[in-house]
């Protein structure tokens, strides 16, 4: 199949979950082909200004595809057709971005370019129908336009990568290669910090002052005060769950809590609320680590079982359905699950559910109805009633006396 069929077929299928266009030019950047409906609203005015002489340089010796990004934080891909180790031709996907980007944001950074209000209006209208396209699939997309254009596979080691700061940007000092003491001490107190955690040590509080006040966090420019809380709680976050699986929490387990807390620490609205939620996670993270070290004598079948319980917590799942994955019969499962844990696979189920109720109606504003929705209890009275058993009062009446909102 010619490279232009491959390409006209590559489009199709992309075109199938995202509107991102082809722009074929030729080895100088003369406009061959595209499939964008139209040229002016996608083409000129974001794409050549700030990228095809760049392009074109890479071009030169260049290889494997390059993804470049503008000044919008716009997304393209460059491939390179070659016949005979002589350049034959330019492919471009997009534009597209990477993630969600603040209308607001866009607005201030065009103001800072010298364009008529009418240029700027219609760059605003053409930037709410490009897609976003997560970074995974974006390596994706590369992959597959080169090897349309080239044959070859590839992997993410392979691809290049050239960003288009502002001017401005480009003539500051930067700052990165200057030594100073500002940093001193902190790799030390921080692995203590992680030893801690690795071992469920409760006393982690005392090791994480002690690199606080060595370092107040990441040095990063942020719009403002939660902004900043929230990069720091990520950083937090992320070395925390990697300490726990370290420490002999599942990996599924501790991924899955990092999901969950990144989101939670996205949605927060105050500085203080990000603080009570770093308390929260830091000691949900320690109890799991200090019940794993408790339960050592647990086979990994069993284990395995109540790793898959905490990860689907919000799922509806039978005893025989846990059995049989694990490979037993019902009766022999339930049996060996009783003698290990001290407890049913039933009333274990409940006890990880209502952890979890516990943790939502300390931690969020969710109705008690939502939670019972989200846990995938039968309804709100029989939550109620579980809740009641195990915890000696009504999730109402927690919520009252466990807040921290």
């Amino acid at each position: 199949m010619s490279v232009r069929k491959n390409l006209d077929l590559f489009q199709k299928l992309i075109r199938c979950s995202h509107e991102l266009y082809l722009w074929s030019y030729t080895p100088d950047m003369t406009l061959l082909h595209t499939s964008c409906p139209d040229t002016d609203r996608s083409g000129d005015y974001i794409f050549m200004d700030d990228l095809i002489d760049h392009i074109l340089e890479y071009s030169k010796t260049g290889r494997y595809p390059l993804v470049l990004s503008t000044f919008l934080n716009l997304m393209w891909v460059a491939a390179f057709e070659r016949e005979n180790e002589k350049l034959k031709s330019i492919q471009i996907l997009g534009p597209m971005f990477s993630g969600e980007n603040s209308q607001q944001k866009i607005k201030e950074m065009l103001d800072k370019r010298q364009w008529s209000v009418q240029s700027k209006i219609n760059v605003l209208k053409g930037l709410e129908k490009i897609p976003i396209i997560p970074s995974n699939l974006l390596g994706q997309y590369t992959f597959m336009l080169h090897y349309c254009v080239t044959g070859e596979k590839i992997s993410n080691k392979d691809l290049q990568y050239m960003t288009f700061p502002s001017k401005k940007e480009r003539h500051e000092e930067t700052s990165i290669d200057k030594i100073s003491d500002e940093h001193l001490g902190v790799w030390a107190s921080e692995q203590d910090f992680l030893n801690m955690i690795r071992s469920g040590n409760r006393d982690y509080r005392t090791a994480l002052d002690r690199s606080s006040l060595l370092s107040s966090g990441i040095k990063a420019t942020a719009t403002d005060s939660l902004e900043l809380a929230k990069y720091n709680m990520i950083v937090l976050l992320t070395l925390v769950s990697r300490a726990a699986i370290d420490g002999g929490l599942s990996p599924a387990v501790s991924y899955n809590l990092c999901d969950y807390y990144s989101q939670r620490t996205i949605d927060s609205g105050s500085t203080s609320e990000t603080s009570l939620l770093a308390n929260t996670m830091l000691e949900d993270y320690v109890s799991r680590i200090q019940e794993v070290h408790g339960n050592m004598a647990i086979s990994k079948t069993v284990q395995s079982c109540c790793d898959y319980v905490t990860t689907h917590i919000g799922e509806r799942f039978t005893i025989d359905f846990l059995a049989a994955r694990a490979g037993y019969t019902e009766y022999y499962f339930s049996r060996k699950f009783k003698q290990e844990m001290g407890l049913s696979i039933s009333e274990y189920i409940k006890q990880e559910k209502v952890k979890k109720a516990a943790l939502l109606l300390s931690t969020t504003t969710m109705s008690i109805q939502d939670i019972s929705n989200e846990l995938a209890f039968s309804s709100r009275s029989y939550f109620s009633d579980v809740f009641q058993k195990r915890m000696g009062e009504s999730p109402g009446e927690y919520r009252k006396k466990h807040l921290k909102i």
